[in-house]
């Protein structure tokens, strides 16, 4: 018998709207999906981009953002500032790709299987991954 990791399929449960929660200090929502440790995580700006993770893959790109560079980036206008495809890197061990969108301290992030990007200062990203 061989061992076989089943990894579910987040987008077929639903989240009500009712149960995210604004992460205080930033423009992260979260919800829990069911009863387990996976998340749906939106941009409270742009409700309908939606990255549904494991909770350790959420945790894994904060540790990984680290403490940054310290300079905060307003949120406003992110979207705007092309970021090259090249410049993204995946977070190992997760299904999460992540680049820098310009020189301040803001993170793009995508899901490498379903499309949308939320782009948020890297803060957000470090404490989202801290309160998860």
């Amino acid at each position: 018998m061989t061992a076989r990791s089943i990894q579910p399929d987040l987008w077929a449960v639903a989240v009500e709207e009712t149960t995210f929660t604004l992460l205080d200090g930033t423009g992260i929502e979260y919800a829990a999906i069911g009863d387990s440790d996976d998340y749906a995580v939106r941009d409270k700006d742009r409700p309908e981009v939606e990255i549904r993770r494991l909770g350790e893959d959420f945790r894994r790109l904060g540790a990984l953002l680290g403490r940054g560079p310290g300079v905060e980036q307003p949120a406003g206008g992110l979207h705007g500032i092309d970021v090259d495809d090249d410049r993204y890197a995946a977070v190992e061990g997760t299904g999460l790709k992540y680049a820098p969108i310009n020189d301040h301290d803001a993170v793009s992030v995508r899901d490498q299987e379903h499309r949308g990007e939320i782009r948020r200062p890297g803060n957000d990203w470090r404490r989202l991954g801290t309160v998860l």
